[in-house]
């Protein structure tokens, strides 16, 4: 897929842009329109255990985000380039589980 960006260990990862609606209630809730954030989280897609492709997504620990009340399960950015993330990460639909340090895929299990 176009913009992917590859990770290792068979894992692809592509950045996902947070555009919320300008709407009034999104006005009057949070006093001004909320920001358009180009890099708001990951689609992190890999193969499971039967082969099928399978794709996990996150959202980062920013500010912008928080603003909208978007505050649990976030992922702190160590580092933007080679990104680092923390916590690992660990596919809920497959059990895939991994870090992303230095921009690669580090397997959680040997």
């Amino acid at each position: 897929m176009s913009g992917d960006i590859d990770l290792g260990h068979g894992h692809t990862m592509r950045f996902v842009r947070w555009v919320p609606d300008d709407l009034p209630a999104n006005r009057e809730r949070y006093g001004v329109p909320l920001p358009d954030v180009q890099r708001a989280g990951l689609i992190v897609t890999h193969l499971a255990k039967d082969g099928s492709e399978c794709e996990s997504v996150i959202h980062f620990d920013l500010p912008e985000m928080a603003k909208a009340g978007l505050r649990d399960h976030v992922w702190k950015i160590e580092q933007w380039e080679p990104l680092t993330i923390s916590p690992s990460l660990s596919c809920k639909a497959c059990g895939d589980h991994g870090f992303i340090r230095n921009g690669k895929w580090v397997p959680a299990w040997g």
